[in-house]
């Protein structure tokens, strides 16, 4: 095996994430894949105003941790939306009570980076989104 050699994100081909229903969410660079990561995901990505990284959920296993790397993202913590600023870092642990939801209320896009486990018996569970989300 040679040795990992560094990567420019803008260099990994993207794509933009939809739900089953046609919604379109966040445009998605997957980070693991160009290094063979199998336990743990990495992903760069950039919400654009009023899109979502995903349905608001919680993991049975997996532990998930985001960075804010641009803009003004928004996050549910389960009681409320927390604005976001460049530099912010957040950490939800697998539970039911951190259910969380990233989602981009600015009028300019934001990126993320978030870092997952990847247990191959984890569960998702999604709950009905929030008001203003």
């Amino acid at each position: 095996m040679n040795p990992p050699r560094p990567l420019n994100i803008a260099d990994v081909p993207g794509r933009e994430l939809v739900t089953a229903s046609g919604e379109r969410l966040s445009l998605a660079r997957s980070l693991s894949g160009p290094f063979g990561l199998r336990g743990l995901l990495v992903h760069h990505e950039v919400l654009l105003p009023g899109r979502r990284a995903s349905g608001l959920h919680f993991h049975s296993q997996k532990e998930e941790a985001s960075s804010v790397l641009a803009g003004q993202p928004s996050v549910w913590t389960g009681a409320e939306f927390v604005d976001l600023v460049p530099g912010d870092f957040i950490g939800f642990p697998p539970s039911p009570d951190a259910p969380h939801l990233l989602v981009n209320r600015s009028d300019a896009p934001a990126t993320i980076l978030t870092i997952g486990t990847c247990p191959p018996d984890d569960e998702i569970t999604f709950l009905p989104l929030p008001e203003r989300g």
